[in-house]
């Protein structure tokens, strides 16, 4: 607690009349892009398996937490104390099996429990719907496996994996009945309607394979940013190689650059 106490009277410090010109002028929404910014930092560290690298980015992200709720205690809002107070008490509440006497079967009563509690807490009682929990901001294949794990909880679901499969066969055909052609982009006179209806399609197809990706307990999100980061790999492999070649791109055949891309692949 006294790291804590400390890192609150630092902050509270830069924020004074006498203290950072920066830090005195933020406001919750000029923090915004850093907050979004420190998750990432934190998350590539972890997917880097670097643990220090994570510790620091943990405090990047805690001083954003910290920030804010400085900034809310100057306006008479909140504190730091009322943040903490409100997580701990939320987690004693949802855990009922750990802090009460509360039986449960499995994973899946837990959720169920969770959900149900959920409901009878005050932020949760104008909710018309249980996807309105779900943050419209978050990134899209990340919104989509929440929004689906949601509807799954209370039974609205695929019961086989095999059904999956068969959906996402079903959104591919009807993308190909939306765009016929897919060797060119579309033209740009392209109706806006029809338009409208590849991009849909498009969608579905992305939507059912986050579903996949959920029925075989793969995180959509981090499967994306792996594969990403192995053609990233390969990409700077191939760049490399064309400068010790003296080429570039634009020198390079098809054929050629696909000679490049199965030797990256073998490193």
């Amino acid at each position: 607690m006294d790291e804590f106490n400390r890192l609150l009277d630092t902050i509270r410090k830069l924020r004074a009349p006498d203290g950072c010109p920066w830090d005195r002028v933020q406001t919750h929404d000029s923090l915004k892009p850093y907050l979004l910014e420190e998750t990432y930092e934190a998350l590539d560290a972890l997917d880097k398996k670097d643990l220090a690298l994570f510790q620091e980015e943990l405090g990047d992200l805690l001083l954003q937490i910290v920030l804010h709720s400085v900034i809310a205690e100057e306006e008479n809002n909140f504190t730091f104390t009322d943040v903490a107070r409100a997580i701990t008490d939320k987690m004693i509440r949802r855990h009922p099996h750990v802090f009460a006497d509360a039986q449960v079967s499995g994973q899946d009563e837990i959720w169920q429990n969770w959900e149900q509690i959920k409901k009878t807490e005050k932020s949760q009682q104008s909710a018309q719907s249980i996807l309105d929990s779900v943050p419209r901001n978050l990134p899209a294949l990340f919104r989509a496996e929440k929004v689906q794990k949601k509807a799954a909880r209370v039974g609205f679901d695929f019961t086989e994996t095999r059904s999956v499969l068969e959906k996402i066969k079903e959104e591919i055909a009807e993308f190909e009945e939306a765009a016929p052609d897919i060797s060119t982009a579309y033209p740009q006179d392209t109706p806006l309607n029809v338009q409208g209806k590849i991009i849909d399609e498009f969608g579905d197809i992305l939507f059912s394979l986050v579903n996949l990706a959920r029925q075989l307990d793969i995180d959509a999100e981090s499967a994306l940013r792996q594969s990403t980061g192995k053609f990233e790999s390969r990409f700077r492999q191939i760049e490399e190689k064309l400068r010790q070649d003296q080429k570039d791109f634009k020198d390079c055949s098809a054929a050629e650059l696909d000679k490049y891309w199965n030797e990256a692949k073998q490193n």
